[in-house]
């Protein structure tokens, strides 16, 4: 794929704020590289896009941190306060990931609105650290704040809560919630079809999985790109397939494609909702793409960001051509 970029090269484009579309597509093939400070500079990609969310306790070489390289900015007050939040959020996911629960009440009870969003890049909620952990009385505890109720709506790909305690330590956490709010958890809820695919979808992500088998995209790797690894988009038996001859060059797919991980492309091409292969890939305001009419439905009965549970800005859809780009350089 020719616009993945070399990490320098990447580097250069973020320090000249210019092909973003480039840095983007060569972040998700190598995400470790957007705070890889490089050895004869000061500040990494990441550095540079803020300056112009994502890891926001990350440092410079300076132990600098996101926010201190914002506030360099004296026209960047929406920025600063989204920082802030995020900083805040990452502080008590952070948190929870410690079990230090009082700390996480505290923050709760200073920003209510806390206790059920998270950033783009963090997988669970609050509440699915409470869950995963089985701390059914620490649940009961912030249930008590004033003005504060946990979203039992809330989803990490498309598992429910009791789903993700069930996964940890939380096995008691599953059945209590089930036994004291049994209608978000009974097999007829009604929200459970938003994150199903279509029919239509499930036979396209197939279709893609063949094309890309008999291209020899796929190689085995240990790289992991986070809940991509969750996608409908490959049986177990598939996952574990050798790698194939490399194709000819007739095809629209470079060699340097043939190296990038599994789940780095899976994850480019996958719906954020339904996790099967997008064909008609777009972006909602929260900066996640989905497939049209899945986040469509979405929208229509919600006004929040499925993937963080911030309100969204609008409910506009941007076309993907990044994306696009790619399905059809496979399909071609």
């Amino acid at each position: 794929m020719d616009n993945v970029l070399s990490f320098e090269e990447a580097v250069r484009n973020a320090k000249h704020f210019e092909n973003f579309e480039d840095v983007l597509i060569t972040l998700h093939f190598h995400p470790e590289w957007l705070t890889k400070i490089p050895e004869t500079r000061r500040w990494a990609i990441l550095h540079h896009i803020v300056y112009s969310d994502f890891r926001l306790l990350s440092k410079t070489i300076e132990n600098e941190t996101i926010l201190d390289i914002a506030k360099l900015r004296d026209d960047l007050s929406d920025m600063l306060k989204r920082i802030e939040r995020l900083v805040k959020l990452d502080e008590l996911l952070n948190y929870a990931r410690e079990y230090q629960w009082n700390k996480c009440y505290e923050i709760v009870k200073e920003n209510s609105i806390l206790g059920n969003e998270k950033p783009p890049y963090r997988l669970f909620y609050l509440i699915h650290h409470l869950a995963y952990a089985d701390e059914i009385e620490q649940f009961k505890k912030f249930q008590q704040i004033e003005n504060f109720q946990f979203d039992l709506t809330l989803r990490v790909d498309r598992k429910k809560i009791n789903d993700i305690a069930r996964e940890g330590k939380g096995k008691n956490f599953a059945q209590y919630i089930e036994t004291t709010y049994p209608s978000y958890f009974n097999t007829n809820y009604t929200d459970d079809q938003l994150y199903e695919p279509s029919e239509q979808a499930k036979k396209h992500t197939k279709n893609i999985n063949t094309l890309m088998d008999q291209r020899s995209i796929y190689n085995e790797s240990d790289f992991s790109f986070g809940p991509a690894k969750n996608h409908l988009t490959r049986t177990e038996a598939d996952k574990k397939v050798k790698p194939k001859s490399t194709p000819s060059t007739s095809t629209n797919i470079s060699n340097k494609s043939l190296q990038q991980p599994t789940e780095a492309i899976l994850s480019l091409l996958t719906c954020s909702l339904t996790r099967a292969i997008v064909n008609d890939p777009v972006v909602a305001a929260d900066g996640f793409t989905y497939e049209r009419t899945a986040i469509e439905n979405w929208l229509q009965s919600n006004d929040r960001s499925p993937m963080t549970n911030e309100k969204l800005a609008h409910k506009n859809l941007s076309s993907n051509l990044v994306v696009k780009r790619i399905l059809t350089s496979i399909t071609q």
